[in-house]
């Protein structure tokens, strides 16, 4: 008779864990390129939840390591191996298509086969790009829109040097970004205690893999029957794609506000719900209620005649005015943050520069020292390859600063908040223009403004929130601290290989215009076409200042209420990104998880939450597995169009 299953043994961070994380963070930066621009369907690494990771994880736990478990014994995979594997994909999860990849080769190309004589950009715009950053034949930008002629192969030799620096430009910027992570992770995971809301699903996931050969999480009713609800009701979209007289689910609308001047979305999505039960009650309810305090400022000021001088720009918040005061939020939480981790950070440098003994940096994924000169001479090269490109070291530092900037402050709230589906309400070249004006770039800088959309503009992935999510998954982890850094280059360097790959591919063989179209590289060119040929007038400089001038001292007050009044009932994260458009569609979601979390806290306390967490982590995984199921049916199928949510559209 066999004996029953032993246990998994204690393996630590091992090879064969690089190896499966390596294999599928290429896989995940293939596949969603694919299903974004042929199927033309929800991406898998889109949002901060990073979907596809998530998917994986769980086939791997609930399918894949139980067969190891009964084949192999101990030598199965450990809950050590299995987080790194997820640490690997997260972190590659940032790359591939709103995060760089694909906006990069749509914004390099983007110039040379959209110009006309009605946008001049063959006069105001080409001149400016120097050739070792985008190929400069037309042809090449002809053939990757419209595909190479039979036979033909794929033109990497006008591609090679344009790579080399844009690959050489992003690893430098991603490398910097987990840098600063490095100075901040202590203080945020050991002395802050953030709870890193985002981590606790693959975790759950995880518990009692060790010992069980399938974890108990998969073992109850309170999982699978919200997981199966869930995935019918999301199936519906799929099922009338099929059967167009089947009744129609409806997740989602949009209903108009003060006199049509604005339209509050109501979103049903059950991946949300499902995380914000992870997400602390005030926090929670900050989002949903600055959202909607957001939106009502928007229309009142609609309604009033109330503007902002200057056009309204996408991809920040609902107005400028309101746009302007998030960023002033923004400005004054991270300045916060690194003041409460002053302390810390006197240690960081003292470790640094001076080698302090007393010091101990052992635990973290690079020393500090290391953190501390790769942000100097990543910055530098940065700042170089920039001024080389046409953006003054001046400009490009104050660019890189704002950038970085809203990034951290981002980071940090989805370490206290944790909502998965967000992004930013600014950009750093909207800053750039607005907040300093266009002369201060010149030509060739507001051209540059373009490219860089290319990885600061949606917001919505980043390399540094996967780094942060990943080290304190690697503490719970009990790993070789040393080995998650390598994990992550790796999946970084990988990934973005498969990326280049699959869209140079997919571009070329079935040509790019009759593929789904990104948004961000035509934003990127209106943008600076728009500031090449209007001046920015100085008014429109100190209206917007003063908007962010009151976005500061607001978020001062919120922050001390906070930290101050006992009674004081909404956290200040919301004010940040409240008004972003992606949090404007979550907003629901994010309400009817609070809601759902305030009663069960309300009528059961710690117990009751802990014993209804499978519930809401059905709801999760029932949603983005539903969406990856149907997402290999249409494979199989050859389907395009087929949209099942995953997350925000």
């Amino acid at each position: 008779m066999k004996p029953a299953f032993p246990g998994v043994a204690a393996h630590g961070f091992t090879v064969r864990a690089l190896a499966i994380g390596t294999v599928l963070s290429v896989f995940l930066n293939i596949a969603c390129p694919y299903v974004v621009l042929v199927m033309r369907v929800a991406g898998l690494t889109s949002d901060y939840i990073t979907a596809g990771a998530m998917m994986l994880l769980f086939v791997l736990v609930l399918l894949v390591n139980p067969v190891l478990k009964l084949l192999f014994g101990r030598h199965a995979l450990s809950t050590t191996e299995l987080l790194l594997i997820y640490i690997m994909m997260v972190v590659a999860s940032a790359i591939p298509t709103w995060g760089l990849v694909t906006n990069l080769f749509h914004i390099l190309t983007r110039p040379f086969y959209y110009a006309t004589p009605e946008n001049a950009w063959t006069e105001i715009i080409v001149p400016h790009i120097p050739s070792w950053i985008a190929p400069r034949d037309p042809q090449v930008a002809y053939h990757f829109y419209n595909g190479l002629p039979r036979g033909e192969s794929l033109p990497w030799q006008a591609w090679v040097l344009p790579l080399a620096w844009w690959v050489a430009l992003m690893v430098t910027v991603y490398f910097v970004m987990i840098c600063l992570m490095v100075l901040v992770r202590r203080q945020w995971i050991v002395h802050e205690r953030l709870t890193f809301p985002l981590t606790h699903p693959p975790m759950e996931l995880l518990k009692g893999n060790d010992r069980d050969v399938v974890p108990a999480l998969f073992r109850t009713w309170k999982f699978w029957a919200p997981f199966l609800i869930v995935f019918f009701i999301v199936s519906n979209n799929a099922i009338r794609f099929r059967y167009h007289e089947f009744p129609e689910i409806k997740l989602i609308d949009w209903f108009p506000f003060f006199r049509n001047s604005i339209r509050i979305c109501f979103f049903w999505n059950f991946a949300i719900i499902g995380v914000t039960y992870f997400i602390n009650l005030d926090v929670a309810a900050s989002i949903w209620l600055f959202s909607l305090l957001a939106k009502i400022q928007t229309g009142v000021f609609n309604t009033l005649g109330v503007t902002v001088g200057g056009r309204h720009e996408w991809l920040t918040g609902s107005s400028p005015a309101t746009a302007h005061q998030a960023f002033g939020a923004l400005t004054v939480l991270s300045a916060a943050v690194l003041w409460r981790a002053r302390h810390h950070l006197r240690q960081v440098f003292r470790k640094a520069f001076r080698n302090a003994p007393d010091v101990d940096d052992s635990d973290e994924i690079m020393s500090y020292r290391t953190a501390v000169f790769g942000i100097i001479f990543g910055v530098i090269f940065i700042c170089g390859w920039y001024n080389a490109a046409g953006l003054p070291w001046g400009p490009g530092l104050i660019f890189l600063g704002v950038a970085y900037l809203i990034f951290f402050g981002i980071t940090r709230v989805i370490a206290v908040g944790g909502i998965g589906f967000t992004s930013a309400p600014m950009l750093p070249q909207v800053f750039m223009v607005y907040g300093i004006g266009p002369e201060f770039l010149g030509p060739k800088g507001i051209v540059q403004m373009a490219f860089q959309f290319s990885w600061a503009a949606e917001y919505r992935t980043s390399v540094m929130t996967s780094s942060i999510s990943g080290m304190k998954l690697a503490q719970d982890a009990k790993g070789r601290p040393r080995i998650v850094f390598l994990a992550m280059m790796l999946a970084m360097i990988a990934g973005m290989a498969g990326a280049i790959w699959i869209t140079m591919h997919l571009n070329y063989t079935r040509g790019g215009a009759n593929m789904r179209q990104f948004g961000v590289p035509s934003l990127a060119y209106a943008f600076s076409e728009h500031h090449l040929k209007n001046p920015v007038e100085t008014q429109w400089i100190w209206e917007r200042w003063q908007f962010t001038g009151i976005g500061a001292v607001v978020m001062s007050l919120l922050i001390f209420a906070r930290h101050h009044l006992a009674w004081w009932p909404v956290h200040y994260v919301g004010f940040v990104i409240g008004d972003c458009w992606v949090t404007g569609v979550a907003w629901w979601s994010v309400f009817l998880g609070w809601l759902a979390k305030l009663i069960i806290m309300r009528s059961g306390g710690a117990v009751a939450y802990r014993r209804y967490m499978p519930i809401f982590l059905g709801m999760l995984f029932g949603q983005l597995m539903c969406g990856g199921v149907w997402m290999i049916v249409d494979v199989i199928a050859g389907n395009i169009d087929d949209f099942v949510y995953i997350g925000v559209p």
